[in-house]
């Protein structure tokens, strides 16, 4: 009697142990359980691997160790699958293609009772729904089918997971749709949804106040969406931990929308893109926690942004946006002077107001700015000097004349110079590039002139735009120096001379424009065979600069 108590007793702690797993007649094979691992196989006989490879592992008995696979340590269940694509299909196709994975998703899946991640993002599941059994994953708290293919609508039955926390249905080339979202509210436990260019123009006009019953919402991305109408004031929002709501690229035609300046968790909004019109708030002071403004490309937003800085001081007792990081107001109809105090965003590190109607000097107190790395000014009416020293990024072309040279001689940090259809002042060539590590400089139509120095092949140059200047003189053999060269525009110039044979021996060089020059000779010969380099080393080139171009030779006038 005593053995036989004591057996039943282990045999109470294991069925513990295993969550009844073996009181169910469930086995382990290996951490594995049998059941689990009938069901991957069947999974990945619907599954289609286009390189033989990727699911090359998923062999012997221990599911736990095959690729994308994650078990619990003690009971062996198998807790996530994790197949999606590294790479991006617009990036690097053939490594794409390598990983791509397609076919069908079995129903198989459901009998994996404790999954609780599936991540099958950046595959190619063309042409098919999402399934429906999807809905019956009810452990799943993390969901990622972003990139996919998917088409048709999103099924109502993912509302059952009510222990769902991630969901990711984004798609740049969507075909999902949403007819209805009363679905979601019971995704209780949501906290991050991003259904970027999923089609939401059926949903009518109370989608806000869907979303806003997710009382753990964190994070709301619906950019591109088909979405529109007014949304200056909307009724019931009680959002109460968002943080990020990105909403660009829709079709919203209504003022500033007010309901944000009760949502003081915000640090990061973006609602560019859209049909915004009238002035912006300045009630934008009264969230502290904001990191990130984005109101770009909206072209009828309007105001002094100087006044606008200054209610924004007044409605906020810390100083104007203290935790603020990233600006953008581009391509809006803002006038008026860049304001003094702008320098009182201490964290400020990119800063973007180019196609406004802004006026007048750039302020002094420029010079304050401790973390600034990137300006872009372009295409407003601004001069004076520029007294800032770790900037890395300066776009300043369109403007009416900043003091060229002289405030750049100080920007040794700076590595991408945009000054196209800038006034500059000062006749010659600057041959202070000289001083600057590595470059990316478009100079191109800026009232530029003189010849181009021996010295320029000291410079660890990426791209050279300076076509339609007034540049005299030949071009030196030393720019064969400049070994990274992918882009070298000297087109629309009074240049003379030979074309230098060197340059054929630049091995990364997309792009060559020497048209409506005056040079003579033959083209070298080392120009005509240039040998294409392989793609990992284009790539790794590309990696450097913002801009990818075919190979592109032009020389003559057309």
């Amino acid at each position: 009697m005593v053995k036989i108590s004591i057996l039943g007793f282990l045999l109470v702690i294991l069925c513990l142990i295993t969550r009844d797993l073996a009181c169910k007649g469930e086995t382990l094979e290996g951490n594995c359980l049998r059941a689990d691992r009938e069901a991957l196989l069947d999974f990945k006989n619907g599954l289609k691997d286009s390189s033989d490879n990727r699911l090359s592992s998923w062999i012997g008995g221990n599911c736990c160790q095959w690729e994308g696979i994650g078990c619990e340590n003690n009971t062996g269940v198998v807790i996530s699958i994790d197949l999606h694509n590294p790479y991006y299909l617009e990036e690097a196709y053939e490594n794409w293609s390598s990983m791509n994975l397609s076919g069908e998703i079995r129903p198989s899946l459901i009998e994996l009772k404790y999954l609780r991640s599936l991540d099958l993002s950046g595959n190619s599941f063309e042409h098919i729904p999402i399934p429906k059994f999807f809905g019956s994953l009810k452990s799943l708290q993390y969901l990622n089918l972003s990139n996919c293919g998917f088409r048709g609508a999103i099924p109502p039955t993912l509302g059952n997971l009510s222990n769902l926390q991630f969901l990711d249905l984004s798609s740049i080339e969507s075909q999902l749709f949403v007819k209805n979202l009363e679905w979601m509210t019971n995704l209780v436990s949501l906290r991050h949804l991003k259904l970027n260019y999923v089609n939401l123009s059926m949903v009518g006009s109370h989608w806000m106040e869907v979303f806003s019953k997710l009382s753990f919402l964190t994070e709301l991305h619906l950019q591109h969406c088909g979405l529109s109408r007014s949304i200056s004031s909307l009724n019931s929002i009680n959002f109460t931990s968002l943080t990020v709501i990105s909403i660009s690229g829709n079709s919203f035609r209504s003022k500033f929308p007010i309901w944000l300046l009760n949502i003081s968790s915000l640090v990061y909004i973006d609602v560019s893109s859209n049909q915004l019109y009238g002035h912006i708030s300045p009630g934008l002071g009264k969230l502290p926690n904001l990191q990130h403004l984005d109101l770009s490309w909206n072209e009828d937003l309007t105001g002094s942004f100087s006044e606008f800085l200054e209610e924004i001081k007044n409605c906020s007792s810390e100083g104007p946006l203290p935790e603020l990081g990233y600006l953008d107001l581009s391509w809006n109809q803002l006038v008026g002077r860049l304001p003094e105090r702008l320098s009182q965003l201490e964290k400020l590190t990119y800063l973007d107001l180019s196609y406004n109607k802004l006026q007048g000097p750039i302020p002094a107190s420029f010079g304050t700015f401790k973390n600034l790395n990137e300006m872009r000014l372009q295409w407003n009416e601004l001069n004076g000097s520029l007294p800032l020293s770790k900037l890395k990024t300066l776009w300043m072309g369109g403007n009416s004349g900043p003091s060229f040279p002289t405030w750049l001689r100080s920007q040794k940090e700076v590595s991408y110079l945009y000054l196209s259809n800038a006034s500059i002042s000062g006749p010659s060539f600057p041959t202070w590039l000289r001083s600057q590590k590595q470059l990316l400089a478009d100079l191109s139509n800026a009232s530029i002139s003189g010849t181009i120095p021996d010295s320029i092949g000291h410079i660890t140059l990426l791209f050279i735009d300076f076509s339609r200047n007034n540049l005299t003189g030949s071009i030196p053999s030393t720019i064969n120096n400049c070994s990274s060269l992918i882009v070298l525009d000297l087109g629309n110039n009074n240049l003379s001379g030979t074309i230098p044979d060197s340059i054929g021996h630049l091995s990364f060089l997309e792009v060559i424009d020497f048209s409506r020059n005056n040079l003579i000779g033959s083209i070298p010969y080392t120009i005509v065979t240039m040998a294409r380099i392989t793609a990992p080393e284009r790539q790794q080139a590309f990696r450097r600069a913002p801009l990818i171009f075919p190979k592109f030779i032009k020389i003559g006038t057309p």
